[in-house]
């Protein structure tokens, strides 16, 4: 991994109270073509009633791609479950014409037992699972779990069990009727991703996405602890990763990083008064992760976060605009999804109220004109009450997306069933 520093200032005056953005920039280093880790992963498919038709078809030919396109040495299982829970394909590396169809075998009906399913993956994965291997289990839904342990702290606290023993989950939204926060809990818990796929035409780019990510992980157990230094009166992280309190700062947890991605971790400090013209270090960032290229090695760097306290009206050539377009995104995304929250409640005016502040935001803002169009449509669909469901998952999921730098719907990519969509992130 390599890191960088870059600040919205990196001159503050002298005898005042100042905010300073800092973002870290962490790229991670090419996935080579032939040496990579093996993946050991277990796919868990909602077959409930509300799969039927179009949507399970769907999700049975992303899945049969998958297994078509996995590498010689990947294995891949497939549990399916609605009341019950079945196990479709043991772990391992299958035929791609026998496994197709036995998953065309795959018929919808009865309840949405997730935890029966993720239960029987993660026995798998115990039970099989390489140590050199990148291990996961990969849920899709469309509804909420009324069927097994149902309970979200539950659900949570057992995939957070699960990543302990080096499985992590990652899980995908299938249509308008599953759970988006139980979802993302669950995502954030196992340390993986999490997905809208908003109906059968984007199942293909949606598999593509998260196993093409899978195959090129090169890092895994990524964290980032934020240490501020005294000249420090209050810190925050301000994207929405899972952050822990350690002593002495934060512990910001990114989870795997894929060759070439690059991953963004944003801090807002409010410094104390600072009397003294100069050099000082604001805080300390302590990164860590353990490659899965050749030898599985633990890796740590540290990187010191310095400004220069300087008087009154002196220049600040240091000072990197795209820093200040990182943390308006941001904030954009939060009002996007108390926006969100708020219509959830019934409050529409309130929720075009956030959406309106953000347009106020981006109004100088070369990359907003796109967003501005989008943001200004679903004022409208606020106003009139014609706000939907899929409204609701879709600014979940932007917001989501831009907190953690990663894409998690594929609402923009018609068709793409059939794109052959190589899933890189955007």
């Amino acid at each position: 991994m390599q890191p960088r520093i870059r600040y919205d200032r990196t001159i503050v005056h002298q005898h005042h109270e100042q905010t300073v953005h800092v973002m870290l920039d962490l790229e991670a280093p090419p996935a080579p073509p032939l040496e990579r880790a093996p993946i050991d992963v277990v796919v868990v498919l909602d077959r409930s009633g509300s799969m039927s038709g179009d949507p399970l078809a769907a999700v049975k030919r992303a899945t049969a791609d998958v297994i078509a396109h996995a590498g010689a040495d990947d294995r891949i299982g497939v549990v399916t479950f609605d009341d019950s829970v079945e196990l479709l394909l043991p772990l391992a590396h299958h035929e791609p014409r026998s496994a197709a169809k036995t998953i065309g075998r795959i018929h919808s009906g009865g309840s949405t037992n997730m935890s029966g399913g993720w239960l029987k993956a993660l026995e798998m994965l115990v039970a099989d699972g390489r140590a050199d291997a990148v291990k996961r289990i990969v849920i899709l839904t469309d509804g909420h779990a009324n069927a097994g342990i149902t309970e979200p702290d539950q659900l949570v606290g057992m995939v957070r069990g699960g990543h302990r023993q080096g499985i992590t989950t990652s899980c995908i939204g299938f249509d308008d009727g599953y759970d988006e926060r139980l979802l993302a809990a669950l995502a954030d818990a196992g340390l993986g991703n999490d997905y809208w796929c908003d109906g059968p035409d984007q199942a293909h780019a949606v598999f593509q996405q998260e196993f093409g990510g899978l195959a090129a992980v090169v890092a895994q157990n990524l964290s980032v602890e934020v240490r501020p230094g005294t000249v420090v009166a209050a810190a925050a992280v301000l994207n929405e990763f899972p952050i822990t309190d350690v002593p002495g700062g934060a512990l910001v947890t990114l989870g795997d990083a894929v060759g070439g991605e690059r991953r963004r971790v944003v801090a807002k400090f409010n410094l104390r008064p600072l009397n003294n013209e100069g050099e000082v270090e604001v805080a300390t960032m302590v990164i860590k992760w353990v490659s899965t290229i050749g030898d599985i090695e633990l890796h740590t760097a540290t990187v010191p976060v310095r400004l220069t306290v300087g008087a009154d009206g002196a220049v600040d050539n240091g000072a990197d605009p795209e820093v200040n377009e990182e943390v308006l995104r941001l904030e954009v995304a939060r009002n996007r999804k108390a926006a969100r929250d708020a219509a959830e409640r019934g409050d529409y005016d309130g929720a075009a109220e956030y959406l309106r502040c953000s347009i106020d935001m981006l109004h100088d803002s070369a990359e907003g004109a796109s967003v501005v169009d989008e943001l200004r449509t679903d004022i409208d669909r606020l106003s009139t009450r014609m706000w939907s469901a899929s409204d609701a998952k879709r600014h979940f999921s932007r917001s989501r997306s831009a907190m953690k730098g990663r894409r998690v719907d594929f609402t923009d990519i018609p068709g793409a069933d059939d794109s052959g969509s190589d899933g890189s992130a955007v």
